[in-house]
C-alpha cells in the first residue's frame, strides 16, 4: 500500500476554491430565480412571528425532481429559524425526508427526537408520539414547522400520520396552535388518495414551482462555479455548454454533479482549466439524480426486468433490440438469480412503466404480417454504467447477480 497517496495529492494545486458549496445538500445564502418562490413562504409565514401559536400554516409545494424545491424550502426554513430567534420567539424548523423515513412511526421519531434528543426510539405507538410532540411544544412554549419533504412516499405507504400532524389540535378549543406544515411532492396527484379532510386543508395554500429556463440553469450554474472554483477555471462558453445539457434533464442537481465531476477531470489532467472534453468526459460517466431516484425505488422483478434489456442491449452491440429478445434475456436472468419469473402481460406492463420513467425508449415498427413489434433502445446512459449501478441496487436489496 503506498501511504504516500494523499500527501501527493495535498501537495497538488486545487481547482477548487471550496468544493462543499457543489454539494447538493448545500444550501447557499440566496438562490438565484427562487426569490418569488422565497417571498410567497415568508407572506404565508409571516403570522408566525407577528401572532405566534395564533394559526397554524399548511402548505403545499409542487414541482419536478431537480428545480430547487428542497433547497429553497431549507434556506427558508434558515431565514424564518433567524427572524424568530431575533424577536425571542421558541421556533423549531425540522426537514424530514419521507424517503428515508418512510413509516409513521419512523417519521414521528425522527421529529420528537429533532425537539428532544434524549426522547428514546422504541416502547411507543404513533398516537404516544404524537401527545409527546405536543405536550413537549406546550411545556416548551414553542412553534414546530415541520418540512415533510418527499410527502408521496409517506403517502403510499401510510396516510393517517398526515391527518393527524395536521389535525393535531383539532379537538380542543381556544388553544395555542403550535405545529405547522410544508409538505413537498413532485407530482399534486398524489394527494388525491388523501381523505377528503386532509386534502381539502393541504390545498388551500399550494405554492407551484416552475422548471428553470437554459438561461436560469446557466445563472444557477455560473453562480455556483463562482463559489466553488478558483477564478477562471471555467469559461462562460462551457457554463453555456453544461446548461444545455442540463437543460434536456430539467435537473439541476446533475448539473452541479457535472460541474463537480469535470473540475475533478481536469485535476486529474494537471489541467488549470476546464476543457470541453473534460465535461464530455464528465456527462459520459454520470447518471441523472431523477434515474436514480427511480431505479432505487423500483421493486425488485421490475429491476431485475430492466437489467434484462440492458445486458443484452450491452452484449448485442445493437442500438435496438425486441421484446421478444427481451424476454429470453429476462428468462435467463431469472433462473440465474432464482427469481420465478413474471407473466408476460406483467413485462409488458413494465416495458411500458420503463418508457413512462424515461429509462428506455420503444419504437413501435410495422410488419405487413406479423403485425406491431416493439423495438427497445437506451440513448442516454452508457451501458456498463447503467448496469453497474442497477447491479449494486440489487445487490443491497439482498439479490446476487
Amino acid at each position: 500500500m503506498n501511504t504516500d497517496l494523499f500527501e501527493e495529492l495535498l501537495k497538488q494545486p486545487s481547482n477548487f476554491k471550496d468544493e462543499s458549496t457543489l454539494d447538493i445538500n448545500f444550501v447557499p445564502d440566496r438562490l438565484p430565480h427562487r426569490r418569488k418562490e422565497l417571498s410567497l413562504l415568508s407572506q404565508l409565514f409571516l403570522t408566525l412571528l407577528t401572532n405566534p401559536n395564533v394559526i397554524s400554516r399548511k402548505i403545499l409545494i409542487t414541482g419536478k425532481t431537480g428545480i430547487g424545491k428542497t433547497v429553497t424550502v431549507k434556506l427558508f426554513g434558515m431565514i424564518l429559524s433567524e427572524a424568530s430567534k431575533k424577536r425571542n420567539i421558541s421556533l423549531k424548523y425540522i426537514h424530514v425526508n419521507c424517503r428515508k423515513e418512510r413509516t409513521s412511526y419512523k417519521v414521528l421519531i425522527k421529529i420528537i427526537q429533532s425537539i428532544n434528543n434524549n426522547f428514546p426510539k422504541r416502547g411507543f405507538s404513533s398516537q404516544d408520539l404524537l401527545e409527546s410532540i405536543n405536550n413537549y411544544l406546550n411545556i416548551q412554549n414553542q412553534h414546530l414547522l415541520i418540512v415533510l419533504d418527499e410527502l408521496n412516499y409517506l403517502i403510499k405507504k401510510d396516510k393517517d400520520v398526515i391527518y393527524s400532524l395536521t389535525r393535531l389540535n383539532d379537538d380542543s378549543f381556544n388553544v395555542p396552535q403550535r405545529l405547522s406544515i410544508i409538505g413537498i411532492v413532485r407530482d399534486i396527484s398524489c394527494i388525491n388518495n388523501l381523505d377528503a379532510s386532509t386534502l381539502s386543508t393541504l390545498q388551500r395554500n399550494i405554492i407551484n414551482f416552475d422548471v428553470y429556463t437554459n438561461q436560469q440553469i446557466f445563472d444557477i450554474l455560473k453562480f455556483r462555479a463562482e463559489l466553488s472554483l478558483k477564478k477562471n477555471v471555467i469559461s462562460d462558453e462551457l457554463i453555456k455548454m453544461i446548461s444545455n445539457i442540463v437543460f434536456v434533464e430539467g435537473d439541476i442537481r446533475y448539473g452541479l454533479n457535472l460541474l463537480w465531476k469535470a473540475c475533478k477531470i481536469a485535476e486529474s489532467k494537471d489541467l488549470k482549466l476546464i476543457t470541453s472534453e473534460c465535461v464530455r468526459l464528465a456527462n459520459h460517466d454520470l447518471v441523472p439524480f431523477s434515474t436514480l431516484d427511480v431505479l432505487k425505488d423500483m421493486p425488485v422483478q421490475k429491476l431485475i426486468f430492466l437489467l434484462s434489456i440492458v445486458i443484452l442491449l450491452k452484449k448485442k452491440k445493437e442500438p435496438q433490440i425486441s421484446f421478444m429478445e427481451i424476454l429470453k434475456s429476462y428468462l435467463v436472468l431469472c433462473e440465474n438469480t432464482g427469481m420465478n419469473p413474471r407473466s408476460y402481460s406483467q413485462l409488458w406492463n413494465y416495458l411500458q412503466e420503463h418508457k413512462r420513467e424515461n429509462l428506455i425508449t420503444i419504437n413501435l415498427k410495422s410488419k405487413e404480417i406479423r403485425g406491431r413489434r416493439a423495438l427497445v433502445e437506451i440513448q442516454d446512459i452508457p451501458l456498463p454504467k447503467y448496469e453497474e449501478i442497477i447491479i449494486d441496487i440489487l445487490n443491497s436489496k439482498g439479490i446476487n447477480i
